[in-house]
């Protein structure tokens, strides 16, 4: 049991303590305040706004620089020489058209790419591509113009006039993993086809064809919708009650109907499972399974060669 005398020596130990403690904590904000203060008044203010430029997303800066340049190029005349020095520095006379020389459309950024970047420079290539035709009845054609810009802490600015060049190809045909062709009194047929009418069309009763995961709603943007061919990744056996979550992936091709009695043929790559002994959609696939291995078969270019 404490006396009273080591009472009061612990009471006045902890007084001192706390004293001492509140001393050093003043002094701490006193020293900062004063350091802020000092670097308010004698220091460089912070850079808020250079890091803020860096982290803008110069791709699209870069590419909307590039198309905007090339669609004036593409369409100057001969009084639009002035509106050309906002791209170029053209160090040679140009000779510029009375009449624009071509008539463009849904001018698109293809391609950004970063050639070089140094300290102070940043060079980049930009393709942009065009929908030309040489007037206005004639039938329009892809091309493509690569424009070369400069970044740097001034702006943006064309390094060189564009140049004309070749699109990407025809591409190829990639073969796809669907061997197996559904008959139309199969289930699964059944159920892609109730589907379909009940998630393009204003038919109702979506909630009877998919899984309560599958996060789908009804679009109700057709007339009306036809399954006309369904395709499987495997056979998948015609009875009404498969084993418990078996699974399928399908690819069907619909025939549909706009609200403007447009037809219209679509595509649907699905996922199929069993649920509570019926086949139920589990979703939409973002794109249609593909054949592994498979050589994809290159598409002959059209007679223009530019698509």
């Amino acid at each position: 049991m404490l006396t009273s005398t080591w009472r009061r020596r612990i009471n006045t130990t902890g007084s001192r303590l706390r004293t001492a403690g509140l001393t050093i904590a003043l002094a701490s904000c006193t020293v900062v305040a004063i350091s802020t203060i000092w670097g308010w008044i004698f220091n460089h203010p912070i850079d808020v706004a250079g890091p803020a430029r860096t982290a803008v997303n110069r791709t699209d800066l870069v590419g909307s620089y590039a198309q905007d340049c090339v669609t004036r190029w593409l369409t100057a005349t001969s009084s639009d020489q002035q509106s050309l020095q906002s791209c170029f520095s053209v160090r040679d006379p140009m000779r510029l058209p009375t009449n624009p020389p071509v008539v463009i459309a849904d001018p698109a950024v293809s391609a950004v790419t970063l050639v070089s970047d140094t300290a102070t420079v940043q060079q980049w290539s930009v393709v942009i591509s065009v929908a030309e035709r040489p007037y206005s009845s004639a039938a329009p054609h892809t091309a493509f113009y690569r424009l070369p810009v400069v970044y740097t802490r001034y702006g943006v600015r064309a390094s060189a006039l564009p140049a004309r060049i070749n699109g990407p190809g025809a591409g190829a045909d990639a073969p796809l993993a669907y061997p197996a062709a559904l008959a139309d009194t199969a289930p699964v047929f059944a159920t892609v086809s109730g589907f379909l009418t009940s998630y393009l069309t204003g038919a109702g009763g979506l909630e009877r064809y998919v899984t309560a995961t599958s996060g789908l709603v009804p679009t109700a943007d057709y007339r009306s919708v036809t399954l006309t061919r369904l395709q499987a990744n495997h056979n998948v056996a015609d009875q009404t009650s498969p084993a418990e979550g078996t699974t399928v992936h399908v690819l069907a091709t619909v025939s549909a109907v706009t609200t403007q009695y447009t037809p219209l043929t679509l595509n649907y790559p699905l996922s199929l499972v069993v649920a509570s002994s019926r086949w139920s959609i589990a979703g939409i696939d973002y794109a249609p399974l593909l054949a592994t291995p498979a050589e994809p078969t290159p598409v002959v270019p059209t007679p223009d060669g530019q698509r």
